[in-house]
């Protein structure tokens, strides 16, 4: 997620990673396996592709909404067993192979991460709110250039980090048990399967008597008032949301609780003060957020001050990274496919030309923030190997902050720079993920590859228009969507290029106050306090979206941990149900915000 992954978010639907390791003794160190080679791609593919339009569809809408996406390995391998499943009983053919499912969820992971590797959940809508809107066409080309060169980087990677010092890369191993034991049993997890079915249609439903036929509102606001303010103008209250019930699901209460806490500081009691101090011109949502994302950036600068602290200890084997790139085995094998020879220099040409031409960056800048991309994505990856975390809210964050020293007084190009970085970043840790599965089952490194880059151009096809709708439906930095990522792009970029110029009344206070408490409280959370020390990421979204939101998400996670502790078996199943919730929901929404701009529906 784009926020350092707030902290188990996406934990939420794989088991512990010493447990992982220790369930794959057959195929941890096993190495190739024969079966698991020359897999016909045709339906990989297809299912993969069609499953990968889903994930993206979702992330888009849910990046939009709360600033986070998911990976979707574990979603994206139960899918493609269940639909190549399907497909072999109609045609008579046999199941798929491990090899199949893998080259799938490659496909699907690649394309689904694609949000956050074009920038349209931070970098994209930031730039609209600073009037600077690009063209689509160079979006959709953007986003191949930076996939490419993330699944490149990825690559170069595999080797040194999955092979040569084994790192975990936890989500990995969890996907490539989950398709052994499918393959194996042959038969999907029957709770965990029903659960993402019926809790999709229902979503998908709920979504559309909310908002397709209006039978009742989208949220329903606590009665009273606090101070001078009614609780229904501080969005104050519970959401009829089955996508904020699911991601409560996933996240786990300790996330719950921790947005909960940071809607009740910022709306509860900031926003009231604001208001009777007459610091905001009206108690809307758009007039009081743009106050109250100083401290939330805050809070999130600050747990990333302490995870790029973290992650200096990752630097010393950065050189040795960097050397060993390009040797070739004793075999002879390079480490690099022809293929890559072609493709990678156009990913290059095509990010320098954008960058220049459209984007607003002098050729000297992309090519230092060409240069930093594979040190800083090499220290990402590293941490995603060993913790299941991807920095890419605090890599960016550093590139935002260098680049806003040396164009100063050009916040937009701060914001682009930084996506220069983060966006690969992104691809690079699920390409690495999905890879580590795939060495585990055996699978073909080339083949993984070209399904990884096909994903790279299905996610650029369907995740811009999915963006295009959803903005013209419902706007940028709305309750509908108040874009959290790109309030953190933006108020970066102006305090790095501008200083603290132009900060509201109070607004450098709060936000050195959020900065010393995000700090704080994150490296409380790295002692034996970790479970009770509230997630700084997590309490800063909380200032940055509306506060039925954080209501929500804290009530599904409640619910679920209560389900999971009277009945314990239940937890593939609320892990399928979450997943459902979330899909359904962003499906419909997407419909009917096509369906509304046609004319065919009153939606917006």
């Amino acid at each position: 997620m784009t926020k350092d992954q707030v902290d188990s978010t996406r934990k939420g639907d794989v088991p512990e990673p010493a447990a992982r390791v220790e369930g794959l003794p057959h195929l941890v160190g096993a190495g190739p396996q024969p079966s698991a080679r020359g897999e016909p791609l045709a339906r990989a593919l297809v299912v993969g592709s069609l499953i990968g339009v889903v994930l993206a569809v979702s992330n888009v809408y849910m990046g939009l909404k709360l600033g986070l996406w998911e990976s979707g390995n574990i979603i994206a391998s139960l899918l493609a067993f269940g639909g190549m499943t399907a497909l072999s009983r109609w045609k008579g053919t046999a199941g798929p192979s491990a090899g199949e499912l893998q080259l799938a969820q490659s496909v699907a992971t690649s394309a689904g991460i694609h949000p956050a590797t074009a920038g349209l959940m931070g970098a994209i809508p930031a730039l609209a709110l600073m009037g600077a809107t690009p063209p689509g066409w160079a979006v959709v080309l953007w986003g191949v250039g930076l996939g490419t060169l993330g699944v490149w980087v990825a690559f170069v990677l595999r080797r040194r980090l999955l092979e040569e010092e084994a790192l975990p890369f936890p989500t990995g191993v969890a996907t490539a048990d989950l398709i052994s034991t499918l393959r194996d049993r042959g038969e999907t997890p029957r709770e965990g399967a029903r659960g993402l079915g019926w809790a999709g249609v229902g979503a998908a439903g709920v979504t559309w008597l909310r908002e397709g036929l209006r039978l009742f509102p989208g949220s329903s606001f606590f009665p009273g008032r606090l101070g001078d303010v009614a609780a229904e103008q501080l969005q104050l209250g519970v959401g009829w949301s089955p996508l904020l019930l699911g991601l409560g699901v996933l996240v786990g209460p300790h996330v719950g609780v921790s947005l909960l806490l940071g809607a009740l500081v910022a709306w509860g009691l900031l926003a009231p003060w604001l208001v009777r101090e007459g610091r905001v011109a009206t108690s809307g949502f758009e007039h009081l957020v743009t106050w109250l994302t100083w401290p939330g950036v805050g809070l999130m600068v600050g747990a990333a001050v302490v995870t790029f602290a973290a992650l200096g200890r990752l630097v010393p084997a950065l050189g040795a990274d960097v050397l060993q790139l390009w040797r070739r085995r004793a075999d002879g094998e390079r480490r690099v496919f022809p293929w890559q020879g072609s493709v990678v220099p156009l990913a290059v040409l095509l990010v320098l030309i954008l960058g220049s031409t459209v984007f607003g960056l002098r050729w000297w800048h992309l090519l230092l923030a060409l240069v930093l991309l594979l040190p800083l994505c090499t220290v990402g990856a590293r941490a995603a190997g060993q913790t299941d975390i991807s920095p890419v809210a605090t890599i960016g964050a550093l590139q935002q902050a260098a680049f806003g020293a040396v164009a100063q007084g050009q916040p937009a190009l701060s914001v682009v720079a930084g996506s220069v970085v983060a966006g690969p970043l992104a691809s690079t840790s699920v390409g690495l993920w999905s890879l580590q599965a795939g060495r585990l089952l055996g699978v073909s490194v080339p083949r993984q590859f070209q399904a990884q880059w096909l994903g790279v151009l299905l996610g650029a096809a369907v995740s811009l228009p999915t963006y295009v709708l959803l903005v013209r439906a419902h706007g940028l930095g709305t309750p509908e969507l108040p874009v959290p990522s790109a309030l953190q792009f933006q108020a970066m970029a102006e305090v790095s290029a501008r200083g603290l110029e132009g900060l509201p009344p109070f607004g450098a206070l709060a936000a050195g106050l959020g900065l010393l408490a995000g700090i704080l409280l994150s490296l409380l959370a790295r002692g034996r306090l970790e479970r009770f020390v509230p997630s700084a990421v997590a309490v800063g979204i909380g200032f940055l979206v509306p506060a039925y939101y954080s209501v929500t998400i804290c009530l599904g996670a409640l619910l679920a941990a209560g389900a999971r502790r009277v009945w314990p078996a239940s937890a593939p199943v609320s892990r399928g149900v979450g997943a459902g919730l979330i899909i359904g929901e962003s499906l419909m929404g997407v419909l009917l915000a096509l369906l509304g701009l046609l004319g065919l529906a009153s939606y917006n």
